[in-house]
């Protein structure tokens, strides 16, 4: 009794604050659980191999959920066994795992796992991972140096408790890169100073902002987690994260950030009363420039802080939310508050067949230094970008099995939003005439306000046991106030992955990648005004296979971008052409 009043009491405190809604997951028992989201190898960086037992599949992203459940067999008559007199020899299990492999392109990449094995009471795991690229990629006819150098190491620990759980995540992060990308700045020619007004002088030798070709992005996470273990509905549900995170890069700007979420559900006969609550905090502290004609790094403190009370009622295989969604941005850039409704509701057609959902909601999207520069690694390191606000979203979707061998996912949104970010390069504009601008390999943001249809969807078919088809699709449907095209945003994105296993050792694997045109906007070159560059689309087609030769060894290799399609990931830095990795892999 004392726990839950004291649980009433924090709840109360915290539903003064406005904070983030947390994303359910799908109920695992169906087949689909997310949308599949294939990745197109970028200008650094190959995908992973695969594990030891099985190929590596790509994960599906999907992200709404239903509540729909598979569908549950006849009973069966199970005869009874007689005791035993000890326990069974445990199953020799490998707890560690190690992978080495090499590519063109002077590729190199390996990593060490952990997992602890055979405990009801905790689980841990622990990982290594190194991958560099010592290779050149061709802009513009010049061979350019793109490496780079990419560390990951990770412990994860869950301690189960009769009714709670504990958990620690903690994350290391290392990516050095180069930006190789195409710009049109003269070293020889005068531009105006974009901070003339802090002092310096009004014009600057190209030369003097040619920007520096080293970059580097290090990052540590610590998250705690302490939950519950209940189930929505039956009983009071209370799940808690608090973390901290610091971010910095090689031009001298770090990142400090705090954060906060606790979900809270309250029964209540066949009603539930269910808070979301969350704080972001994100402060950056100043680089010393040593380039005063390029960059001018601003201090910036950011707090966001967010709440989603909502009426919830679960009955026959629907539910009902009746929320609002809550937020207060305390902001160097600007303050904002966030309100959007949080209505749905999802129900079971058919249990373990189909289910639909449908309803409005909002989204906020922090835009904090960090998740900048790991969405663009190109962006120029003093950008400070505005929280993007989706303020009225509708939404449908479906999901559901046409048979216990293929199964689907199907959602329809439209949003909208205002304050959503768009990359341009960032520009200076020439001397004396003060009419014609170029650019570096380095990017800004522009803003607009508008709104978003987006129709995707997901399939997936298990033709025999050994073959396996996932088939995935997006339509993006920008529609601005202002700009004339959604800059570096694709119009679709399609992709389809085929698994076969020849036998129980050998594993082949294939899938076809399109990303849709996209615009980039850069300055025309003799007119003050910006010109439309249209960007290939991406097709990109790989094929992979594993081989087992016994528990112990694997051997693997892939072959990525086989059309040999030279297409921009952004504008100016186009890709590696044909890459392919060989590698194996020892469990013990």
């Amino acid at each position: 009794m004392k726990t839950f009043k004291a649980l009433m009491i924090i709840a109360g405190l915290i539903v003064l604050i406005p904070t983030r809604a947390q994303e359910e997951s799908i109920n695992q028992e169906v087949r689909v659980v997310r949308e599949y989201n294939p990745t197109v190898s970028d200008a650094f960086k190959i995908n992973r191999m695969p594990q030891t037992a099985e190929e590596e599949l790509a994960t599906p992203v999907f992200n709404y959920s239903l509540s729909a459940k598979a569908m549950v067999g006849k009973p069966e008559t199970v005869p009874l066994v007689a005791a035993r007199m000890g326990k069974e020899p445990r199953e020799d299990l490998s707890n560690t795992y190690f992978r080495g492999y090499v590519g063109n392109y002077n590729t190199i990449g390996g990593a060490l796992m952990y997992n602890i094995l055979h405990s009801d009471k905790y689980s841990l795991a622990l990982k290594a991972v190194h991958e560099s690229s010592l290779g050149e990629v061709e802009v513009t006819g010049i061979d350019e140096d793109a490496q780079f150098h990419e560390s990951l190491g990770g412990l994860y620990f869950n301690r189960f408790f009769k009714r709670n759980t504990f958990s620690i995540d903690m994350d290391f992060s290392n990516l050095a890169y180069r930006y190789y990308g195409f710009g049109s700045l003269e070293p020889e020619q005068d531009y105006v100073n974009r901070y003339a007004d802090v002092g310096s002088p009004e014009s600057v030798p190209g030369k003097d902002i040619l920007p520096e070709a080293k970059q580097r992005q290090t990052a540590f996470d610590i998250v705690l987690g302490l939950n519950n273990n209940a189930t929505n509905g039956q009983t009071n549900k209370w799940d808690l994260n608090m973390g901290f995170s610091t971010f910095g890069t090689y031009t001298g700007v770090s990142e400090n950030q705090f954060i906060y979420r606790g979900d809270f559900e309250f029964p209540i006969n066949e009603l539930g009363l269910k808070f979301e609550t969350g704080v972001l905090h994100a402060g950056t502290n100043n680089a010393v420039s040593d380039n005063e004609f390029l960059y001018n790094f601003v201090r910036r403190q950011q707090t966001l802080v967010t709440v989603n009370p909502a009426l919830v009622r679960r009955k026959d295989g629907l539910l009902l939310n009746f929320g609002l969604r809550i937020g207060a941005g305390f902001d160097e850039l600007e303050d904002e508050l966030y309100l959007s409704p949080d209505v749905w509701a999802s129900y079971t057609i058919a249990e373990g067949i189909v289910a639909i959902e449908g309803g409005v909601t909002g989204e906020i999207k922090p835009s904090t230094y960090r998740s900048i520069m790991e969405e663009n690694p190109y962006v120029s390191p003093d950008l400070n970008v505005k929280n993007a606000f989706h303020g009225v979203k509708f939404f449908f979707g479906t999901k559901g099995n046409f048979s216990n061998a293929t199964s689907f996912a199907a959602r329809v949104e439209y949003s909208v939003f205002r304050d959503e970010h768009f990359y341009v390069n960032r520009t200076f504009t020439r001397e004396p005439e003060r009419t014609m601008q170029d650019f570096i390999n380095q990017f800004d943001v522009d803003y607009d306000d508008g709104n978003l249809l987006t129709v995707s969807g997901v399939f997936n078919a298990r033709f025999t046991p050994d073959l396996e088809m996932t088939l995935k699709g997006s339509y993006y449907g920008w529609k601005l106030d202002s700009l004339s095209h959604a800059w570096q945003r694709p119009d679709m994105e399609a992709g389809i992955r085929l698994t076969y296993r020849y036998d129980e050792s050998l594993t082949l694997y294939g899938s076809f990648n399109v990303i849709g045109s996209r615009n980039a906007a850069i300055p025309d070159l003799l007119l003050p005004e910006q010109a439309v560059v249209s960007l290939d689309p991406v097709y990109d087609f790989n094929l992979g296979a594993n081989y087992s030769l016994n528990k112990k060894w694997h051997f693997f290799g892939e072959v990525r971008n086989m059309l040999a399609s030279r297409y921009n990931r952004w504008f100016g830095y186009p890709s590696h052409g044909i890459n392919a990795i060989v590698g194996l892999g020892y469990s013990f």
